[in-house]
Protein backbone atom coordinates (compact mmCIF):
# COMPACT_ATOMS: atom_id res chain seq x y z
CA UNK A 1 0.00 0.00 0.00
CA UNK A 2 1.53 3.20 -0.93
CA UNK A 3 1.99 5.85 1.44
CA UNK A 4 -0.44 9.37 2.09
CA UNK A 5 0.89 12.19 -0.38
CA UNK A 6 0.10 15.55 1.16
CA UNK A 7 0.97 17.98 -1.65
CA UNK A 8 2.05 21.78 -1.28
CA UNK A 9 1.35 24.16 -3.80
CA UNK A 10 3.14 27.32 -3.21
CA UNK A 11 6.14 29.74 -3.14
CA UNK A 12 9.40 29.35 -3.15
CA UNK A 13 11.60 31.92 -2.25
CA UNK A 14 15.47 32.62 -1.18
CA UNK A 15 15.49 34.41 2.11
CA UNK A 16 18.04 36.82 2.36
CA UNK A 17 18.10 37.52 6.13
CA UNK A 18 19.50 40.32 8.43
CA UNK A 19 19.83 39.52 12.70
CA UNK A 20 19.92 43.33 14.14
CA UNK A 21 20.02 44.44 17.76
CA UNK A 22 17.18 46.98 16.86
CA UNK A 23 15.91 48.28 13.65
CA UNK A 24 17.51 51.80 12.11
CA UNK A 25 15.52 55.03 12.16
CA UNK A 26 14.71 56.57 8.98
CA UNK A 27 17.64 58.07 7.64
CA UNK A 28 19.92 56.29 9.78
CA UNK A 29 22.40 53.31 8.91
CA UNK A 30 23.46 50.69 11.45
CA UNK A 31 25.57 48.13 11.79
CA UNK A 32 23.58 44.74 11.97
CA UNK A 33 24.66 41.54 13.77
CA UNK A 34 25.27 39.11 10.67
CA UNK A 35 23.95 38.38 7.53
CA UNK A 36 22.66 35.00 5.72
CA UNK A 37 20.92 33.46 2.94
CA UNK A 38 18.14 30.25 3.29
CA UNK A 39 15.60 28.40 1.47
CA UNK A 40 12.22 29.76 1.74
CA UNK A 41 8.79 31.01 0.94
CA UNK A 42 5.70 29.56 2.68
CA UNK A 43 4.93 26.92 0.32
CA UNK A 44 8.71 25.90 0.81
CA UNK A 45 8.64 26.17 4.21
CA UNK A 46 5.63 23.91 4.90
CA UNK A 47 6.63 21.58 2.37
CA UNK A 48 10.19 20.56 4.62
CA UNK A 49 8.29 21.11 7.76
CA UNK A 50 6.14 18.18 6.49
CA UNK A 51 8.91 16.12 5.17
CA UNK A 52 10.85 16.00 8.34
CA UNK A 53 7.97 15.59 10.81
CA UNK A 54 6.57 12.71 8.87
CA UNK A 55 9.77 10.59 9.75
CA UNK A 56 9.75 8.05 12.32
CA UNK A 57 11.05 9.66 15.97
CA UNK A 58 14.40 7.74 15.60
CA UNK A 59 15.20 9.49 12.24
CA UNK A 60 17.45 12.53 12.75
CA UNK A 61 14.91 15.31 11.35
CA UNK A 62 16.92 16.69 8.34
CA UNK A 63 17.67 13.45 7.10
CA UNK A 64 15.90 13.13 3.97
CA UNK A 65 17.16 9.44 3.33
CA UNK A 66 15.36 8.60 6.56
CA UNK A 67 11.80 6.23 6.16
CA UNK A 68 8.98 8.27 6.35
CA UNK A 69 5.20 8.08 7.22
CA UNK A 70 3.81 10.50 4.00
CA UNK A 71 5.25 11.55 0.73
CA UNK A 72 5.53 15.66 0.35
CA UNK A 73 5.29 16.35 -2.70
CA UNK A 74 6.21 20.08 -3.80
CA UNK A 75 4.59 21.90 -6.88
CA UNK A 76 5.97 25.47 -7.98
CA UNK A 77 8.28 27.37 -9.78
CA UNK A 78 11.75 29.11 -9.47
CA UNK A 79 13.65 31.19 -11.87
CA UNK A 80 16.98 29.62 -13.94
CA UNK A 81 19.48 31.89 -11.70
CA UNK A 82 22.08 31.36 -9.41
CA UNK A 83 19.06 31.15 -6.20
CA UNK A 84 16.88 28.09 -8.42
CA UNK A 85 19.05 25.36 -8.28
CA UNK A 86 19.75 25.99 -5.15
CA UNK A 87 16.24 25.64 -3.59
CA UNK A 88 15.45 22.27 -5.60
CA UNK A 89 18.49 20.81 -4.04
CA UNK A 90 17.44 22.13 -0.94
CA UNK A 91 13.70 20.45 -1.20
CA UNK A 92 15.17 17.18 -2.42
CA UNK A 93 17.62 17.09 0.99
CA UNK A 94 14.79 17.30 2.97
CA UNK A 95 13.26 14.74 1.34
CA UNK A 96 10.51 16.37 -0.58
CA UNK A 97 9.55 15.11 -4.04
CA UNK A 98 10.71 18.30 -6.32
CA UNK A 99 9.54 16.87 -9.49
CA UNK A 100 7.09 18.94 -9.78
CA UNK A 101 8.80 22.45 -9.39
CA UNK A 102 9.62 24.04 -12.73
CA UNK A 103 12.52 26.29 -13.91
CA UNK A 104 10.88 29.30 -15.32
CA UNK A 105 13.45 30.71 -18.40
CA UNK A 106 13.78 34.56 -17.86
CA UNK A 107 12.26 34.81 -14.45
CA UNK A 108 14.19 35.47 -11.30
CA UNK A 109 13.75 33.29 -8.03
CA UNK A 110 10.98 34.91 -5.61
CA UNK A 111 13.49 36.55 -2.90
CA UNK A 112 12.30 37.62 0.52
CA UNK A 113 14.51 40.19 2.66
CA UNK A 114 14.02 39.37 6.59
CA UNK A 115 14.99 41.41 9.27
CA UNK A 116 15.16 39.89 12.79
CA UNK A 117 15.60 41.98 15.69
CA UNK A 118 17.44 40.17 18.37
CA UNK A 119 15.82 41.29 21.59
CA UNK A 120 12.37 39.89 20.70
CA UNK A 121 12.59 37.64 17.71
CA UNK A 122 10.30 39.41 15.58
CA UNK A 123 10.81 39.51 12.02
CA UNK A 124 9.44 41.92 9.37
CA UNK A 125 9.79 40.85 5.70
CA UNK A 126 9.65 42.32 2.00
CA UNK A 127 8.86 39.62 -0.46
CA UNK A 128 9.26 39.57 -4.42
CA UNK A 129 7.65 37.49 -5.68
CA UNK A 130 9.56 36.86 -9.24
CA UNK A 131 8.62 32.92 -11.00
CA UNK A 132 6.30 32.27 -8.40
CA UNK A 133 3.73 34.75 -10.53
CA UNK A 134 4.39 32.12 -13.20
CA UNK A 135 2.63 29.09 -11.20
CA UNK A 136 -1.10 29.78 -12.84
CA UNK A 137 -3.94 27.51 -13.01
CA UNK A 138 -2.59 25.95 -16.25
CA UNK A 139 0.41 24.82 -14.41
CA UNK A 140 -1.39 22.16 -11.81
CA UNK A 141 -1.82 19.45 -13.96
CA UNK A 142 -5.32 17.41 -13.53
CA UNK A 143 -4.07 14.00 -12.54
CA UNK A 144 -3.36 15.44 -9.38
CA UNK A 145 -6.79 15.06 -8.38
CA UNK A 146 -7.23 11.81 -10.00
CA UNK A 147 -6.24 7.80 -8.85
CA UNK A 148 -4.26 5.78 -11.16
CA UNK A 149 -1.43 4.03 -12.08
CA UNK A 150 1.74 5.99 -11.57
CA UNK A 151 3.30 4.13 -14.76
CA UNK A 152 1.86 1.63 -17.12
CA UNK A 153 4.35 -1.61 -15.83
CA UNK A 154 3.41 -0.82 -12.40
CA UNK A 155 1.12 -2.83 -10.24
CA UNK A 156 0.59 -0.14 -7.57
CA UNK A 157 -1.77 2.43 -8.10
CA UNK A 158 -1.02 5.86 -6.85
CA UNK A 159 -3.81 7.39 -4.80
CA UNK A 160 -5.26 11.16 -4.44
CA UNK A 161 -3.38 13.39 -2.11
CA UNK A 162 -4.33 12.65 1.44
CA UNK A 163 -4.19 16.85 1.73
CA UNK A 164 -3.09 19.59 -0.13
CA UNK A 165 -1.83 22.66 1.23
CA UNK A 166 -2.00 26.16 -0.21
CA UNK A 167 -0.91 29.39 0.89
CA UNK A 168 -1.14 33.06 -0.97
CA UNK A 169 2.25 33.52 -2.36
CA UNK A 170 1.27 32.26 -5.79
CA UNK A 171 -1.63 34.33 -8.07
CA UNK A 172 -5.01 33.89 -6.27
CA UNK A 173 -7.06 32.92 -9.43
CA UNK A 174 -4.74 29.77 -8.83
CA UNK A 175 -5.51 29.20 -5.33
CA UNK A 176 -9.34 29.60 -6.28
CA UNK A 177 -8.74 27.18 -9.02
CA UNK A 178 -7.10 24.05 -6.89
CA UNK A 179 -9.80 24.60 -4.42
CA UNK A 180 -12.56 23.88 -6.81
CA UNK A 181 -10.79 21.10 -8.29
CA UNK A 182 -9.82 19.39 -5.21
CA UNK A 183 -13.34 19.77 -4.11
CA UNK A 184 -14.80 18.69 -7.51
CA UNK A 185 -12.76 15.53 -6.97
CA UNK A 186 -13.06 15.04 -3.26
CA UNK A 187 -9.46 16.05 -1.66
CA UNK A 188 -9.12 17.94 1.28
CA UNK A 189 -7.77 21.30 1.45
CA UNK A 190 -5.82 23.12 3.95
CA UNK A 191 -5.70 26.60 3.40
CA UNK A 192 -3.25 29.04 4.79
CA UNK A 193 -4.17 32.56 3.84
CA UNK A 194 -0.73 34.52 4.09
CA UNK A 195 -0.03 37.04 3.68
CA UNK A 196 -3.30 38.21 4.36
CA UNK A 197 -5.07 39.31 1.03
CA UNK A 198 -6.21 42.78 0.30
CA UNK A 199 -9.72 43.90 0.59
CA UNK A 200 -12.77 44.82 -2.41
CA UNK A 201 -12.03 42.90 -5.62
CA UNK A 202 -8.74 41.38 -5.15
CA UNK A 203 -9.63 39.79 -1.79
CA UNK A 204 -10.13 35.97 -1.53
CA UNK A 205 -13.32 35.21 -2.83
CA UNK A 206 -16.14 33.63 -0.54
CA UNK A 207 -16.62 30.37 -2.65
CA UNK A 208 -13.15 29.40 -1.53
CA UNK A 209 -14.34 28.57 2.07
CA UNK A 210 -17.54 26.78 0.89
CA UNK A 211 -16.73 22.58 1.89
CA UNK A 212 -12.76 23.60 2.72
CA UNK A 213 -11.80 21.50 5.39
CA UNK A 214 -8.87 22.87 7.20
CA UNK A 215 -8.12 26.80 7.55
CA UNK A 216 -5.35 28.58 9.68
CA UNK A 217 -4.64 32.07 10.08
CA UNK A 218 -3.62 34.29 12.93
CA UNK A 219 -5.28 37.81 14.22
CA UNK A 220 -4.46 39.56 11.24
CA UNK A 221 -5.88 37.08 8.23
CA UNK A 222 -8.30 36.37 10.31
CA UNK A 223 -9.37 39.76 11.18
CA UNK A 224 -9.26 40.94 7.45
CA UNK A 225 -11.13 38.27 6.25
CA UNK A 226 -13.83 38.10 8.98
CA UNK A 227 -14.77 41.64 8.93
CA UNK A 228 -14.68 41.44 12.47
CA UNK A 229 -12.35 43.36 14.66
CA UNK A 230 -9.69 41.30 17.42
CA UNK A 231 -9.58 43.98 19.85
CA UNK A 232 -5.64 43.13 21.07
CA UNK A 233 -5.40 41.24 24.76
CA UNK A 234 -3.60 42.72 27.89
CA UNK A 235 0.13 43.72 27.67
CA UNK A 236 0.78 40.47 29.27
CA UNK A 237 2.21 37.72 26.46
CA UNK A 238 0.10 35.28 28.20
CA UNK A 239 -3.30 36.52 28.36
CA UNK A 240 -5.82 35.49 26.36
CA UNK A 241 -7.64 36.97 23.88
CA UNK A 242 -11.88 37.62 24.37
CA UNK A 243 -13.04 33.62 24.00
CA UNK A 244 -16.19 34.76 22.87
CA UNK A 245 -14.77 36.84 20.17
CA UNK A 246 -12.96 33.91 18.76
CA UNK A 247 -15.65 32.24 18.64
CA UNK A 248 -17.46 34.80 16.48
CA UNK A 249 -14.46 34.81 13.94
CA UNK A 250 -14.83 30.84 13.51
CA UNK A 251 -18.36 30.46 13.50
CA UNK A 252 -17.97 33.43 10.34
CA UNK A 253 -15.86 30.67 8.78
CA UNK A 254 -18.42 27.51 9.63
CA UNK A 255 -21.07 29.72 8.13
CA UNK A 256 -19.45 30.02 4.71
CA UNK A 257 -18.47 25.98 4.91
CA UNK A 258 -15.45 26.15 6.64
CA UNK A 259 -14.92 22.48 9.09
CA UNK A 260 -11.71 23.09 10.66
CA UNK A 261 -10.52 26.72 12.02
CA UNK A 262 -7.78 27.79 13.30
CA UNK A 263 -6.65 30.68 15.01
CA UNK A 264 -2.88 30.98 15.55
CA UNK A 265 -2.17 34.13 18.45
CA UNK A 266 1.50 33.93 18.57
CA UNK A 267 2.95 33.33 21.94
CA UNK A 268 -0.71 33.21 23.36
CA UNK A 269 -1.43 29.52 21.53
CA UNK A 270 -4.41 28.25 19.42
CA UNK A 271 -8.01 29.05 19.13
CA UNK A 272 -9.54 25.77 17.28
CA UNK A 273 -13.11 25.44 16.22
CA UNK A 274 -14.59 22.24 14.73
CA UNK A 275 -18.18 21.67 12.72
CA UNK A 276 -17.75 17.74 13.03
CA UNK A 277 -17.96 17.72 9.30
CA UNK A 278 -20.89 20.21 9.22
CA UNK A 279 -20.73 23.48 7.64
CA UNK A 280 -22.61 25.69 10.03
CA UNK A 281 -21.86 27.42 12.94
CA UNK A 282 -25.29 25.90 14.28
CA UNK A 283 -24.52 22.66 13.92
CA UNK A 284 -24.77 20.48 16.95
CA UNK A 285 -21.33 19.10 16.73
CA UNK A 286 -19.50 22.28 17.09
CA UNK A 287 -16.16 21.80 19.19
CA UNK A 288 -14.42 24.83 19.86
CA UNK A 289 -11.32 24.88 22.47
CA UNK A 290 -8.26 26.99 23.49
CA UNK A 291 -4.28 25.09 23.96
CA UNK A 292 -2.05 27.98 25.01
CA UNK A 293 1.79 27.63 24.21
CA UNK A 294 4.34 26.24 25.34
CA UNK A 295 6.93 28.93 26.84
CA UNK A 296 10.32 29.01 25.78
CA UNK A 297 13.11 30.76 27.94
CA UNK A 298 13.94 33.06 24.59
CA UNK A 299 12.46 33.53 21.74
CA UNK A 300 15.41 33.39 18.82
CA UNK A 301 13.23 34.12 15.69
CA UNK A 302 9.88 33.82 14.54
CA UNK A 303 10.66 33.43 11.21
CA UNK A 304 8.40 30.15 9.12
CA UNK A 305 6.84 29.38 12.80
CA UNK A 306 3.83 29.91 11.29
CA UNK A 307 4.27 27.43 8.45
CA UNK A 308 6.11 24.72 11.03
CA UNK A 309 3.26 24.94 12.80
CA UNK A 310 1.07 24.00 9.55
CA UNK A 311 3.37 21.38 8.66
CA UNK A 312 2.89 19.58 11.74
CA UNK A 313 -1.31 20.02 12.22
CA UNK A 314 -0.85 18.63 8.28
CA UNK A 315 0.89 15.57 9.13
CA UNK A 316 -0.93 14.56 11.89
CA UNK A 317 -4.53 15.43 10.26
CA UNK A 318 -3.40 12.91 7.15
CA UNK A 319 -1.72 10.06 9.85
CA UNK A 320 -5.16 10.35 12.14
CA UNK A 321 -7.01 9.74 8.95
CA UNK A 322 -4.55 6.99 8.55
CA UNK A 323 -5.11 5.09 11.69
CA UNK A 324 -8.87 5.68 11.36
CA UNK A 325 -8.63 3.77 7.82
CA UNK A 326 -6.19 1.08 9.21
CA UNK A 327 -9.15 0.80 12.30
Amino acid sequence: MPTPTITIIGSLNTDLITRTPRLPHPGETLTATSFSTGCGGKGCNQAVACARLSRSSSSSPSSGDAPSLITTRMLGAVGDDEFGGTLIEGLQRNGVDASDVSVVKGQRTGAAVIVVEEDTGENRILLTPGANFSVTPTSVPEALFLEGKKEEEEEEEKKKPALVILQLEIPLETVVHVCKRARANGVPVLLNPAPAPAEGKDGLPVDVFMGLEHLILNETEAGMLSGLDLPPPPSSSSSPYDKARLADICHHFHDLGVMNVILTLGARGVYWSSSGGGSSSSSSKLDSGFIPATTVPKVVDTTAAGDTFVGAYAVAVVLSGEEEEEG
